[in-house]
C-alpha cells in the first residue's frame, strides 16, 4: 500500500478538513464575541498560533493513533482485521458535512444580511498620504472621532435617534477642554462604512475612536458605547445603557454625560468642564434640524432653499431650539455669498435671530461669529483697523467652536483679500483639517487660495480632493474654472462651469459666466443661449442687466452700451461678480469713446453727488467705483493737473481707510495711480509685470485696450504694444477652441 493510501486509511485527510473547517467556525465566532470579551489585539494573534500548532498535532495524532471500541490505541497495536477506520471516517464525514452547514448559513446570514449595515460604498474614505493636509500626521493629542452610532432597531425609522444620539456627543465633547474631536462632516463620512478602526484613525488623525450602537424596542432602548484606542485596538473604556424610553432626550443628555465624564477621565485626567448639550427636547425638531444641516453642506441653490425650510420647521416645532436658529442665521449668510439673496436681505433676515441667541445666551460664541461674518461679507469698505479687529475676534471664537466650518472661512478669506496673507490663510484652513480631515469646503478653499498664488498643481489637488468628498457642491466646479482660468484655459474653465450649472442649474450666476466669455470672446449668438437663461431666472439681477452691457460691447453697438449701463447706475445694482464696477467701467469708456467726457461725469455726479468729494470715501463700493470712473472721464475734458490732483485726494483717502487693492502689490489700480501722478514709466513696467502676466483668459477685454484715454500712456509703450499683439493673437486662438467646444454634444442645449 502506497503512503497516501496510508494517509487516507488511517483518516488523516479527514481529520485534517475536519480540523481546519471548525477552526474556521471558531474564528469566525471569535471575530463576533471579542469585543463582547475585550479581547486584547494579542489574545486573536495567541488562539490563531494555538489552532496552527493544535493543525499539526491533530494530523500526527491521527497517524500515529486509531479509536477503536476498547478506546484510543496505538496505530501499530491494533489488529487491520478488527479496525474501524471505515466507520470513523464516515463519522468524520457527516462531522465535516455539518460545520461546512454552519459555514455556509454563517456567510449567507453575512452577506444577504450583515453587509447592509457595513456595505463599502464606491469611494471608502481611506488614509492617504498624498491626500492629508500638511501636519496633520502632527496632530495635538489627546483626540478621538465619533462615529455614528449604528442603527440596530430593525427600523429605519430610527436612524434619526441613533444619529441625534451621535450628534449631541460630538456636540457635549468638543467643548471638553484639550481634547479634540473630528468634525460631523468627517465622522458621518464613515457612516455604513467597512472600515477599520486603524483606516478610520488614520483617515481623520485621532488616536481614539468612539463607536457604538443603538437598539430600540417598543418602550425600551439599549445604547452600546465603546472607547478604542486606535494603534492596538485597546478598549480603553465601555458601557451598556438599557433604559426606558420615556424621554428620548434625557437618554441622550443622561448618555452623553456619562461618556463626556468618562472620555474625560480616560483621555484628559480630569471629568471636564460644564457640557452644553442640544437645545431642544423635541424629536421632530430635532430632525428637521439634521435634515437641514445635511441639505445645508450640499451648498446649492435648491439644497439651501430646503434647509431654511427644514430650519424654519425645527423652530416652528421648537420656538426655543438655538442650534436651529443660528444655524438658519448661518443658511441665510450662505445664501447670500452665494448669490441667493441681497446683502440687505441676508443682514435683515440673519440679525434678528442672532440677536435672539445672543440674549437668550450671552457670550454664544457661534452667534457672536456669525454676527461679525454677516458684517465682514456684507460690509462697505470697512475701516482697515475694523476689518483687522473682526479677524481677530473670529482667530480667538474659532477655538470655542471647532467644528464650525464657515469662521474659518471667512477668516482666510480676510486674511487673503484685504491683506494678502496667503500663508496666514492657508494656515488657518490647514488648521480646520486637523479637526476636520474629510471637509470637502476646506479642501476647495485651499485650492482658492493656491489659484491666488499661482500654486496651480496644488490648487488641482485640492479641488479633486473637494470633489471626492463633497461630488454635488456646485461651487467645487466653478472653482475648478479659476484654475483654468489661470492657466489660460478657456475652453477648460468654461466646461467646469457649465458642469457646475448641471449640478446646480438654478444658479442663474453660472450661466452668466459662461455667457460673459461668450460675449468677451465676440459670439454673441451663442452668449445668447446661455443669457436666456439668466433672464428666466434672475431678470432683475445685477448680473442679468450686466450681460446685455456685455452683448452689446460685443457687437459695437456704443450707444447701447452707454444706455444700457447709465441705467444700472442709475439703479445702483448689487456688486455681486462685479456686475455694477463692471457697468460703471463700461459706461466711462463708451463716454469717453463718443467724445462725451463731461456728459458723463455730470451724470455721474447727478445720481451721487457726494462722489465729487474725492477725499472722502463712501460709504459703499458702488460709490468709491464712481469715484474712479469719475477721475478717469476727467482724463477727457480736464487738464493734467487737476486730475493729478483729484486722484492724489482719492489715493489718500483710500490708504486712509484701508481700501485692499491699494495694498495689494499686483492690483491694477497701481498702474492707475502711477499714470494719474504722471510716473509713466513705473506704470508701464507695473502693467507688463502683472496686468499682462495675467493669463488673457482672465481678461479677456484688455485686447479692446479699456481706459485708452487714461491709459494711453501705457499703451503707446512699443513693449506694451507688442504685448498685446501677442494678445490679439492668443484671443483668436481662444475663440477657435472654445467654439471647437462649442459643437461637442454637452454644449448643446443649455
Amino acid at each position: 500500500m502506497s503512503f497516501f493510501d496510508e494517509l487516507k486509511r488511517r483518516n488523516v485527510f479527514r481529520v485534517g478538513a475536519a480540523y481546519a473547517v471548525t477552526a474556521w467556525v471558531l474564528l469566525q465566532i471569535l471575530d463576533v464575541v471579542g469585543d463582547i470579551l475585550e479581547l486584547p489585539e494579542w489574545g486573536g494573534k495567541l488562539i490563531l498560533l494555538i489552532l496552527l500548532v493544535g493543525f499539526f498535532l491533530a494530523l500526527i495524532f491521527a497517524w500515529a493513533f486509531e479509536l477503536t471500541p476498547e478506546g484510543v490505541k496505538r496505530e501499530k497495536d491494533v489488529d487491520r482485521s478488527r479496525s474501524i477506520t471505515p466507520q470513523t471516517g464516515r463519522k468524520l464525514d457527516r462531522l465535516i458535512i455539518g460545520v461546512l452547514a454552519v459555514a455556509v448559513v454563517y456567510l449567507l446570514i453575512d452577506k444577504l444580511f450583515l453587509q447592509e449595515l457595513v456595505d463599502p460604498v464606491e469611494s471608502t474614505p481611506t488614509a492617504d498620504a498624498a491626500q492629508q493636509p500638511a501636519g496633520l500626521a502632527a496632530e495635538q493629542s489627546p483626540s478621538v472621532a465619533v462615529l455614528p452610532f449604528v442603527n440596530m432597531s430593525g427600523d429605519a425609522d430610527n436612524e434619526y435617534f441613533s444619529d441625534g444620539l451621535t450628534e449631541t456627543l460630538l456636540h457635549v465633547l468638543s467643548q471638553l477642554p484639550g481634547l479634540r474631536v473630528a468634525a460631523r462632516t468627517s465622522s458621518f463620512a464613515f457612516k455604513g462604512q467597512s472600515s477599520s478602526i486603524g483606516e478610520i484613525a488614520a483617515a481623520l488623525g485621532v488616536e481614539h475612536v468612539l463607536e457604538g450602537s443603538v437598539q430600540k424596542a417598543n418602550d425600551r432602548v439599549r445604547v452600546t458605547a465603546q472607547l478604542i484606542r486606535a494603534d492596538d485596538g485597546f478598549h480603553v473604556w465601555s458601557q451598556n445603557y438599557t433604559r426606558p424610553l420615556e424621554d428620548i432626550f434625557a437618554i441622550q443628555d443622561e448618555i452623553a454625560a456619562d461618556v463626556a465624564g468618562a472620555l474625560g477621565s480616560s483621555l484628559l485626567g480630569s471629568g471636564g468642564a460644564e457640557r452644553h448639550v442640544v437645545s431642544t427636547k423635541d424629536l421632530d425638531a430635532f430632525e428637521s434640524y439634521l435634515k437641514g444641516l445635511e441639505q445645508q453642506a450640499i451648498y446649492s441653490y435648491g439644497s439651501l432653499d430646503q434647509a431654511e425650510n427644514y430650519f424654519k420647521q425645527a423652530l416652528a416645532r421648537d420656538p426655543g431650539f438655538t442650534d436651529a436658529r443660528l444655524a438658519l442665521a448661518r443658511n441665510y449668510l450662505v445664501k447670500f455669498t452665494t448669490g441667493l439673496i441681497s446683502a440687505r436681505e441676508a443682514v435683515d433676515r440673519a440679525n434678528p435671530l442672532i440677536e435672539q441667541a445672543l440674549a437668550e445666551e450671552p457670550g454664544n460664541a457661534l452667534a457672536e461669529a456669525l454676527d461679525i461674518m454677516l458684517s465682514v461679507v456684507t460690509s462697505g469698505p470697512a475701516d482697515r483697523e475694523q476689518v483687522r479687529a473682526w479677524a481677530d475676534r473670529l482667530r480667538q471664537l474659532i477655538p470655542g467652536i471647532p467644528t464650525e466650518i464657515l469662521p474659518r472661512v471667512v477668516l482666510a478669506r480676510i486674511l487673503m483679500e484685504n491683506f494678502n496673507d496667503h500663508q496666514g490663510a492657508l494656515d488657518v484652513l490647514q488648521a480646520g483639517l486637523l479637526i476636520d480631515p474629510l471637509q470637502g469646503e476646506l479642501y476647495r478653499w485651499l485650492g482658492r487660495v493656491n489659484v491666488r498664488v499661482g500654486n496651480l498643481d496644488q490648487a488641482r489637488t485640492a479641488l479633486q480632493r473637494s470633489l471626492q468628498l463633497a461630488p454635488d457642491n456646485p461651487n467645487t466646479y466653478s472653482t475648478f474654472s479659476e484654475v483654468e482660468l489661470a492657466a489660460d484655459n478657456l475652453a477648460g474653465a468654461l466646461d467646469w462651469v457649465r458642469q457646475a450649472s448641471e449640478k446646480d442649474p438654478q444658479d442663474h450666476e453660472l450661466a452668466s459666466h459662461i455667457a460673459r466669455d461668450l460675449y468677451g470672446l465676440g459670439l454673441a449668438e451663442e452668449g445668447d443661449l446661455w443669457a436666456r437663461r439668466v433672464q428666466a431666472l434672475a431678470p432683475e439681477s445685477g448680473l442679468a442687466r450686466l450681460l446685455q452691457v456685455e452683448r452689446a460691447v460685443a457687437l459695437g453697438d456704443i450707444e447701447e452700451v452707454i444706455d444700457r449701463s447709465a441705467a444700472m447706475i442709475a439703479d445702483q445694482v448689487d456688486l455681486r461678480h462685479g456686475a455694477f464696477d463692471e457697468a460703471a467701467a463700461h459706461y466711462a469708456d463708451a463716454m469717453l469713446r463718443a467724445g462725451r467726457a463731461q456728459e458723463g461725469y455730470e451724470f455721474l455726479l447727478s445720481v451721487r453727488p457726494e462722489i465729487a468729494d474725492y477725499s472722502t470715501v463712501p460709504p459703499d463700493l458702488q460709490g468709491v467705483f464712481m469715484q474712479w470712473a469719475s477721475l478717469d472721464l476727467m482724463s477727457g475734458f480736464e487738464d493734467f493737473e487737476k486730475r493729478r490732483e483729484a486722484w492724489i485726494r482719492f489715493d489718500e483717502a483710500l490708504e486712509a481707510k484701508g481700501f485692499p487693492g491699494v495694498y495689494d502689490p499686483t492690483s491694477e489700480y497701481h498702474t492707475w495711480n502711477h499714470v494719474m501722478r504722471g510716473e509713466v514709466e513705473q506704470a508701464v513696467e507695473h502693467f507688463l509685470d502683472y496686468e499682462l502676466a495675467e493669463a488673457l483668459s482672465q481678461d479677456l477685454h484688455r485686447v479692446n485696450r479699456p481706459f485708452y484715454t487714461t491709459l494711453a500712456p501705457v499703451y503707446e509703450d512699443p513693449r506694451v504694444a507688442a504685448r498685446l499683439a501677442e494678445d490679439a493673437k492668443r484671443y483668436e486662438e481662444l475663440r477657435r477652441e472654445v467654439s471647437a467646444m462649442l459643437q461637442r454634444p454637452e454644449w448643446g442645449n443649455p
